[in-house]
């Protein structure tokens, strides 16, 4: 709990910055990033292996071949980077089910611009491979992570339930599955602790997820309060990219009644 209060912590002083001129975003709440290691160095230039999975903001980052991952909840989300720059340009509201209604982004259009399934299967196949190069469909889980690893030094460390977010797109998209098709009658993703190793596929590393019927998750007051920081976490999110949506829609009438008051005054000059 304490990688909690700490997350708390920051957002409190996030929120107190924003009232003091900061960005209207600067108090949304962030937590780490559960990630795969691509590079065979880390930005020290120590060598490092490839594969292994890591949490990022740790102070010392620490490496391991595989983690236990407690998932609290799953979000699905459309996400659009320029082609270019690779940084994120819209996203798209988060939804637990992309079946349950259309998802609005911050641009003030649905799906990024991304065509539905139907649609893009009309497009020629570079149409539809530039649809999926710059706007992607992206599952995001949220929970605790815990794992024994070693830093890029050598030193063995164990970190224990740390809130994290790990983002499953392209090939890996549909991975956690097979957690929620073996889980038995009646349990949910929440009730319990997933083993998570990964597998090269060409370039490629796919994380493969299995349910560790071994150890229970408990949900007890230390994971409640960690449910309500994701809860909290979703509802600012969206409640950010509801705003932009709105804006955009707001700025689109505004540019349409200018263009419709420069017609006509054209017409009247001419």
């Amino acid at each position: 709990m304490n990688q909690v209060a700490t997350i708390e912590q920051q957002q409190e002083i996030n929120s107190l910055l924003t009232e003091l001129g900061g960005s209207a975003a600067a108090d949304m709440i962030k937590v780490p990033f559960l990630k795969i290691q691509y590079e065979d160095e880390d930005k020290q230039g120590r060598e490092v292996k490839r594969g292994t999975f890591l949490v990022t903001d740790q102070g010392e980052t620490v490496y391991a071949t595989s983690v236990k991952l407690h998932v609290m909840a799953q979000y699905f989300q459309y996400r659009q980077s320029d082609p270019n720059t690779y940084k994120l340009v819209n996203k798209t509201i988060l939804q637990e089910d992309f079946r349950k209604g259309e998802p609005i982004d911050m641009k003030g259009s649905i799906r990024c611009g991304r065509p539905t399934s139907k649609g893009l299967s009309a497009l020629s196949d570079d149409e539809q491979k530039d649809w999926r190069r710059k706007v992607r469909a992206t599952r995001i889980l949220r929970g605790v992570v815990s794992y024994t690893g070693k830093t890029a030094d050598g030193e063995e460390k164990t970190l224990e339930n740390v809130p994290c977010q790990m983002y499953l797109k392209g090939m890996s998209y549909n991975s956690f599955d097979s957690v929620i098709n073996a889980l038995p009658f009646g349990k949910k993703y929440q009730e319990v602790w997933v083993n998570i190793t990964n597998k090269k596929e060409g370039k490629a590393y796919i994380p493969e997820f299995a349910i560790d019927f071994g150890k229970p998750a408990v949900l007890d007051e230390d994971a409640i309060e960690t449910l309500k920081l994701f809860r909290d976490m979703a509802r600012q999110e969206n409640d950010f990219i509801k705003g932009r949506y709105s804006d955009a829609l707001i700025s689109r009438g505004s540019e349409g009644e200018v263009y419709g008051a420069v017609d006509g005054d054209l017409e009247i000059d001419f």
